[in-house]
């Protein structure tokens, strides 16, 4: 036993007052990254009911535009049908001509619509996932 220290055998004593101020202070800092965490959490938790809310609204005006516009669609193509009538075009012409226009803007409506769906398939997020799920490539690999 001649080789131990003395005051070894006795254990640790007790821990300085630096050391408690250390571990107080991470303590401390830890507890106010939970906090921050807690606080985020419920700000998180709000704007999401928020969100939700003006969603449900947003949804019940845009569905009172549509059936506007639509009214108004219909009433502008009555008139146009009235007027091409008006005219002397016959009947037939006088309703093909706004079905035509009609159908024309419904087609590039799709295709404007088909376009921008293309860029919300996540392609970008899914690449990035099947490369993170296979490994990164090693760099000292043979091609």
């Amino acid at each position: 036993m001649a080789d131990t220290e003395p005051g070894a055998e006795a254990g640790a004593g007790k821990l300085g007052e630096d050391t408690q101020a250390v571990l107080q202070a991470a303590r401390d800092t830890a507890g106010a990254y939970v906090g921050a965490l807690h606080a985020l959490r419920q700000l998180f938790a709000a704007e999401v009911g928020l969100a939700r809310d003006a969603l449900v609204q947003a949804l019940v005006f845009l569905l009172l535009a549509m059936v506007m516009v639509a009214t108004a669609y219909g009433l502008l193509t009555a008139l146009l049908v009235a007027g091409i009538r008006a005219l002397g075009a016959p009947w037939l012409l006088a309703i093909a001509i706004p079905l035509l226009l009609s159908a024309g803007l419904a087609w590039l409506g799709v295709l404007r619509a088909k376009s921008l769906l293309r860029h919300a398939d996540f392609e970008g997020t899914r690449r990035q996932i099947k490369l993170g799920l296979q490994g990164l490539p090693d760099q000292d690999a043979p091609p």
